[in-house]
């Protein structure tokens, strides 16, 4: 019996090593070479559908948000004061919400983008210092699209172009905003079509090759599908654009990561440009944010709304995501210790095992266990 429970030990030892390793690799690497397997339990996943819209209703039946994505209990949606609301019940054509006060946001209190010299000065700064302030990862960011057919009706005349929808214009418009900021970016235009619920499995080659480039972060640029246009028109500085709404996957292990660093875009982005993002969803899903602890999706706007009110958000998202991405001079170091800090938490939980393990390891193979004493009475004569 003694022997079988050192094997057991061991046994369970040698997993917690394998798995504390593995999870530090994937919090100190924020990039994958090679196409990774999906995390356990997670197949197709279905992406937005103005046939499939519910609303999420208070426990005064007072409408929180729209969605046109698939929810579970458990799901959290921050919105626009950072209230969050926890999904409790999910309903045909509805879902039932409570809230559960208010977000825990970070402080970025002197992080937010700057304005007229300042902005100049910093710019100028951010051009000479940004290499050396990154090291290797030299300050590049990613940008892809998941659902390639994604358009704007208003616009295009429809909701999907299959040939190439109009979110790519969206995607080159924050790549060409970013890079007025003085930023290098790697925009990829692979289609992943149909759009369909393997858009995600297919798109997760083109961000796995995307992150070869060694992004601080790669950024999933999508359209919601909710009808009401209103829902995700905003007046920023006296000027009509489309809202943005964060999406963030519960199901993979940079979780915690991935939704800190979308509390980081939501709080600069409410200090500098109050009401640019409308909210976040912490849904049931992975949307391939397992590849790294800054993989985010943007949705601008609905497929009601313009291609134009969604390229003139990108103009301000190009400042916000720098900033919380710690990419900005002088947010590299909070945005670290917001992120990372995340990130590392289940590398820590699984080391405290494995400390703990350990330690009863060497317990055993000192003292025993006294199964011996309880089998056969005295030492030396067990039955």
């Amino acid at each position: 019996m003694k022997t079988l429970v050192k094997a057991l030990y061991g046994r369970l030892l040698v997993l917690a090593l394998l798995l504390a390793v593995a999870s530090t690799q994937s919090a100190g690497q924020e990039n994958a070479i090679d196409v990774p397997p999906l995390p356990a339990g997670i197949g197709d996943e279905p992406g937005h559908s103005a046939e499939y819209v519910v609303d999420l209703l208070d426990e005064a039946e007072r409408l929180i948000t729209r969605a046109a994505i698939p929810l579970a209990v458990g799901d959290t949606y921050i919105d626009r004061d950072n209230t969050v609301y926890e999904v409790v019940a999910v309903e045909q054509g509805r879902v039932r919400v409570e809230s559960r006060g208010k977000a825990e946001m970070p402080d970025v209190s002197g992080e937010s983008p700057k304005a007229g010299l300042g902005a100049f000065l910093a710019n100028l700064f951010r051009r000479g210092t940004l290499q050396a302030d990154q090291g290797q990862n030299e300050g590049i960011i990613g940008i892809y699209h998941t659902h390639s057919a994604e358009s704007y009706e208003p616009t295009s005349g429809q909701a999907f172009e299959e040939e190439r929808g109009d979110v790519y214009e969206v995607g080159m418009a924050l790549k060409e905003a970013l890079e007025a900021e003085g930023y290098r970016v790697v925009l990829s235009e692979r289609q992943h079509l149909p759009h369909d619920a393997g858009a995600y499995q297919r798109s997760r080659r083109t961000a796995a090759e995307l992150s070869r480039e060694n992004p601080v972060t790669l950024i999933d640029v999508h359209r919601d599908a909710v009808p009401d246009p209103d829902h995700y028109r905003v007046n920023v500085g006296g000027e009509q654009m489309t809202g943005v709404r964060i999406v963030v996957g519960k199901q993979n292990q940079n979780r915690d990561a991935n939704l800190e660093y979308a509390k980081r875009i939501k709080a600069i982005a409410d200090e500098k440009f109050p009401g640019l993002i409308i909210g976040i969803f912490h849904a049931k899903g992975n949307y391939n944010q397992d590849l790294g602890p800054r993989m985010i999706l943007l949705e601008f706007g609905t497929h009601t709304t313009t291609l134009e009110e969604a390229k003139r958000s990108t103009a301000l998202m190009a400042q916000v995501i720098p900033a919380a991405a710690g990419m900005a001079p002088g947010t590299k170091k909070a945005a670290d210790r917001q992120i990372g800090g995340a990130a590392s938490g289940t590398v820590w939980w699984i080391l405290g095992i494995l400390t703990v393990g350990g330690a009863v390891w060497y317990w055993i193979n000192r003292e025993g266990i006294g199964l011996g004493r309880r089998v056969g009475g005295d030492d030396g004569e067990q039955g």
